[in-house]
């Protein structure tokens, strides 16, 4: 992407600062603990509930017409406010959802329930890494919506989800095109704007640890472990990546 090809000075307010703060978290700064106990998740209940917030952060969800969920077992990590169950027209069998965050999977279990969905509500243990606690082979479908951009290190949840995924099984989802020119300009134009407004604090810094993975790289990534079977850009499919926003995408395991 034309990132790597932008100076930096230009780079930093795109996509973050990453040479001074690095893509790993500091857990005792300051601004980085108020993120993650105040401001989280008011920003995203802000920014993905209304308008071209929610707009965009629908457009992940086109793969799920590409999948039938009818009596499948399905997992999903970090649901979040698990809008896209509404794109699901076949029931599956049983809905897993896990989180580290009590307060998300309540979020999740209503819509669930409203969706009239069986499911099942897993609080992670923070102390395990990547690490899900489950057998081998335990599920027909897992769906990551916009998460693999803030995993690090990417591969130990890829083998890990590989390992649970059951042989001929789909790996749904969808990123954000970080790292594209699209994704950075309309985050200096607005979500960098609120952040810093709203919360006082250095989104340059946040963004660095907030998405560590920049999206060519998820899909090389992807494309090593899996096999595609759908992958498509919006909003616009037959523009390169810096010009898109989000890429859906599905991967089988053979």
């Amino acid at each position: 992407m034309i990132n790597n090809r932008l100076p930096y000075f230009v780079k930093k307010v795109l996509f973050g600062d990453r040479k001074r703060f690095g893509i790993i978290p500091e857990d005792s700064d300051r601004e980085w603990m108020i993120w993650q106990e105040k401001a989280v998740t008011d920003f995203y209940m802000r920014t993905q509930k209304k308008g071209l917030g929610n707009f965009v952060h629908n457009l992940s969800f086109s793969g799920l017409k590409e999948v039938d969920f009818s009596r499948k077992k399905v997992l999903e990590v970090g649901p979040g406010m698990i809008g896209h169950v509404k794109y699901i027209k076949s029931k599956p069998a049983k809905y897993v959802v896990c989180d580290i965050r009590e307060e998300a999977l309540q979020l999740a279990e209503e819509v669930l329930c409203l969706a009239e969905v069986p499911y099942e509500a897993i609080l992670l243990n923070t102390d395990v890494g990547a690490e899900l606690p489950f057998v081998e082979e335990s599920f027909d479908i897992i769906i990551s919506f916009n998460s693999l951009e803030h995993l690090y290190p990417l591969d130990e949840y890829l083998l890990e989800v590989k390992r649970i995924l059951k042989s001929g099984g789909q790996l749904v989802g969808g990123i954000p095109c970080e790292g594209g020119l699209a994704w950075g300009l309309g985050r200096f134009l607005t979500t960098r704007r609120y952040v810093h407004k709203k919360y006082g604090i250095n989104y340059d810094k946040i963004i660095c640890w907030e998405h560590p993975n920049f999206a060519d790289f998820i899909i090389e990534r992807l494309n090593r472990h899996f096999k595609r079977q759908h992958l498509r850009l919006q909003p616009f499919p037959w523009l390169p990546m810096d010009f898109n926003l989000i890429v859906s995408f599905v991967f089988g395991k053979g």
